[in-house]
């Protein structure tokens, strides 16, 4: 039986689960079950975004020492040091830019509207919480800030920012600040590209080779790197193409774009109304494998695994803990 009470609130992470699968979106949102090694997989982002929050938070001249104290919790050494340079390269690539803060980490709980009727849906609500909400004092525009960390080519052109044309969270987010009162001219879209360097490990003894005065070839080690060591790569990485790691660019939605995307939400709010009422929740093999990595839950629809495995899965009564506030 189902011991959480179901959640009236669509959220972005919500509806990104159930495109992707709706056994996966039964799991999370309707049993309440979080795999435990999500948790260290999404580590390094929620260390960026604590970051990100308290730079927009603070007055101008503190917001570096304020992003870099917010990098706490049970990150190793290695990912405190990659989150700090990280920011340190986002405080000096934009601290200059000249935006009026508005609204940080706002949460919003909004109609969902039927964009044809306008009818608001008795089961549903819109749901999530916005970045920042600045003013561009150069013009007087208000424009939502989404952050983003990723892996892939953010660079100028990339497949990355074609995909935005169609991204939903966007459009949903316009709906969140008109709900906060906010009329908004358009979205910052803020990514952050993580580093691909790793920390170096030291070279099996079996696989060093020395040179005649006795040092290792280049390329070999005879000790794993330090966290300074590390850092220090980092640094120079970071500063020899800071337009790798940083990117911005802004994101403007039409009406209609926007009643689009509130469409896909009305009708996959539909779909899982239905799947609720008819008890069934299909599984999609097609999304077993996303990211490089097999879905947390895999094992437990393959009949591999239980989720009364508290080594693996715990279960919550909020589902939304993206809303909470810190």
């Amino acid at each position: 039986m189902n011991v959480c009470t179901r959640s009236p609130l669509l959220t972005s992470s919500r509806l990104k689960d159930a495109r992707a699968c709706q056994r996966l979106h039964h799991l999370r949102y309707g049993l309440g079950y979080r795999p435990l090694e999500d948790a260290a997989v999404l580590r390094f982002g929620t260390l960026v975004h604590a970051g990100l929050e308290a730079w927009w938070k603070a007055q101008r001249d503190e917001r570096l020492e304020a992003a870099l104290s917010a990098v706490t919790g049970e990150a190793d050494a290695f990912e405190r040091v990659r989150a700090e340079e990280m920011l340190r390269g986002y405080h000096l690539r934009w601290s200059a830019e000249p935006y009026e803060v508005l609204a940080v980490e706002a949460s919003f709980d909004a109609p969902l509207r039927n964009p044809a009727t306008g009818h608001v849906s008795r089961t549903w609500r819109l749901a999530g919480k916005v970045d920042a909400i600045v003013r561009d004092t150069r013009d007087g525009r208000t424009l939502l800030v989404e952050h983003k960390t990723s892996s892939e080519d953010v660079g100028p052109g990339s497949d990355y920012w074609k995909r935005l044309r169609m991204d939903g969270q966007v459009s949903v987010y316009f709906e969140g600040a008109k709900a906060l009162g906010f009329e908004v001219d358009g979205c910052l879209y803020d990514v952050l590209a993580k580093p691909g360097l790793r920390p170096a490990k030291a070279t099996p003894p079996e696989s060093r080779k020395y040179r005649k005065d006795g040092a290792l070839y280049a390329g070999q080690r005879e000790a794993d790197e330090t966290p300074e060591e590390y850092r220090a790569r980092l640094v120079e990485a970071i500063a020899t193409e800071p337009h790798r790691y940083f990117q911005r660019g802004e994101v403007v939605r039409l009406d209609g774009e926007v009643d689009d995307a509130l469409w896909d939400v009305w009708q996959m709010g539909q779909q899982l109304r239905e799947a609720e009422l008819a008890g069934r929740a299909p599984r999609n093999p097609d999304a077993c494998l996303r990211y490089g990595r097999a879905c947390s839950f895999f094992g437990v629809c393959s009949g591999e695994a239980s989720l009364d495995d508290a080594t693996r899965f715990i279960r919550s009564t909020e589902v939304h803990p993206e809303l909470q506030h810190a």
